[in-house]
């Protein structure tokens, strides 16, 4: 009898252990998603630093802002705030989500979108972000409205409040961690997607689902970065399988991947220009024939091919063509930039400088920036301007442009908002206050155009008045557009969900895997 019970007993367990591993097979397994990062973040605390190119597909996953931006309408939508309305040309009221808490569960309140406003402009890295803001004119309402002021007419006050820069933290998750620069090590303070599990700076960065999160419950369980800062190391791991997503690829290896059923090309139009900047102040660029004879001697199109395998686009402004602002040269006035050798002697033969001259070209180490350096070498020789392409690591080379210490630059101005773009054409504007720029001193008309374009909400109005401020800029040539990089990065073939935002980072924040 003890027999037959011991082989029912043994047949029950069986059964039960074959149940347990059918029901396990029927739930998903736990998922990380790996990507392949340039660099170390400056910290994991936007507030405090210089916010870096490296910081914005880190900081996705752990801070939330006010208003998310869709890239494919080109405009923002709600987040953090259910909605809002203009009281007047400088302040705005917000409705916020009642739902909401930081990582550490600290509720997430009106009081705290005045803290991160507040924060962020005491510590002065970020002006171009929360200069603006009028403090004294912030007001709270109640626990879930809050008024915010600027300090001036900002047309572009909605796009910036979607910028990750601009990600929100709660007050009392700082408070309870210590102070703020607690954050930029140990951030429990946001309200995203993903919470930190360890950061092993120059290596790796983990994290975590959050499963407070107010909204759509993230799809991977955990999300790794790992730092490598070669390009072609970062490809190479994401065709080995060690990696799901390479960001910041090199374009030439992209090339090599198009016909890779394996894996697909994130291919995103920006709002980036890549510039040569001409210091307007310094001879021979005081010059403006000068200007446009090497204007006239560069070839645009094949530059892009040569120097980003085609993965961008040309501009006739000073703002790329991707831009709200963006309006096409209509034939009232002249365009030198584009491609005539002759044009460019004969231009060259009008100026100051008849038989050339000699100038040194910084730019910021890179492949990329190297390549168009060298180009434009080669293309400007054949009208007689010896150039000394100068690479320059980038510490230093913000230096240099910070102080007016250069002849010309290439740099690629990344803002969207193109009253900031318009900065680098104001000679109110100092060196120091856009790290470069022209120094160029226009005609008086720019100065009033200038002001009206950013004093004024209508988008339309606003349009037809940059229309008038690129024939001048066109005209002038005090920097010249190279090309509007794309935002690239590779993936396995079946992540979807992997989006832009307004400030041409790629957010992975809402990645998902297509089964």
């Amino acid at each position: 009898m003890k027999k037959i019970l011991a082989i029912v007993f043994v047949a029950a367990l069986i059964l039960s252990l074959a149940a347990c591993g059918s029901s396990a097979k029927k739930e998903k397994p736990v998922e990380t998603l790996t990507v392949a990062h340039k660099g170390d973040p400056t910290s994991l605390c936007h507030l405090t630093v210089t916010f870096g190119s490296a910081n914005g597909p880190v900081d996705c996953f752990l801070y939330d802002r006010l208003l998310d931006y869709n890239a494919e309408k080109n405009d923002v939508e709600p987040m953090l705030a259910t909605k809002w309305e203009y009281i007047d040309d400088t302040h705005i009221k917000f409705t916020l989500r009642e739902d909401v808490v930081a990582h550490d569960g600290s509720p997430f309140t009106a009081s705290d979108v005045i803290y991160t406003l507040k924060t962020g402009q005491d510590s002065g890295k970020l002006a171009n972000y929360y200069g603006n803001f009028d403090l004294d004119g912030c007001e709270v309402i109640d626990k879930y409205t809050v008024i915010i002021a600027t300090k001036k007419v900002d047309p572009f006050v909605l796009y910036n409040l979607s910028n990750i820069p601009l990600g929100m933290v709660v007050e009392a998750a700082v408070t309870n961690s210590g102070d703020i620069t607690v954050q930029d090590q140990k951030p429990d303070a946001g309200t995203g997607p993903y919470k930190l599990v360890e950061w092993v700076a120059g290596s790796t960065i983990k994290f975590a689902r959050n499963e407070k999160y107010w909204g759509e419950k993230p799809y991977y369980d955990f999300v790794e970065i790992r730092i490598i800062t070669d390009a072609s190391s970062r490809v190479m791991n994401l065709e080995s399988g060690t990696v799901d997503v390479a960001l910041d690829p090199a374009t030439a290896q992209v090339v090599l991947l198009e016909d890779n059923k394996d894996f697909q090309i994130i291919n995103y139009p920006t709002t980036n220009l890549t510039t040569l900047y001409f210091n307007c102040t310094k001879e021979p660029f005081n010059d403006v024939k000068v200007r446009q004879a090497i204007a006239l001697a560069l070839d645009y199109e094949s530059n892009l091919e040569v120097a980003a395998s085609g993965y961008g686009s040309t501009s006739d402004s000073f703002l790329p063509k991707n831009s709200s602002a963006y309006v096409a040269p209509d034939g009232s006035y002249v365009n030198y930039f584009h491609y005539d050798v002759e044009a460019a002697k004969a231009k060259l033969a009008e100026s100051s400088y008849p038989n050339g001259f000699s100038f040194e070209l910084l730019y910021m180490e890179g492949a990329t920036f190297q390549a168009y350096a060298e180009l434009i070498q080669n293309q400007l020789g054949a009208i007689g301007i010896t150039v000394t392409p100068v690479p320059t690591a980038s510490t230093a080379f913000y230096e240099l442009l910070s102080a007016g210490n250069y002849e010309a630059e290439i740099v690629n101005s990344s803002n969207p908002d193109p009253s900031i773009q318009l900065k680098y054409f104001d000679h109110r504007v100092g060196f120091a206050d856009v790290r470069g720029g022209t120094g160029w001193q226009g005609p008086a008309e720019l100065d009033t155009l200038i002001d009206q374009a950013n004093s004024v909400l209508d988008t339309e109005t606003r349009k037809t008045i940059y229309a008038q401020i690129s024939a001048i800029i066109n005209e002038n040539c005090p920097a010249i557009p190279l090309y509007s990089p794309t935002k690239v990065c590779l993936a396995d073939a079946d992540i979807s969900g992997i989006r832009l935002t307004e400030f041409n980072d790629i957010d992975l924040s809402k990645a998902y895997r297509v089964s």
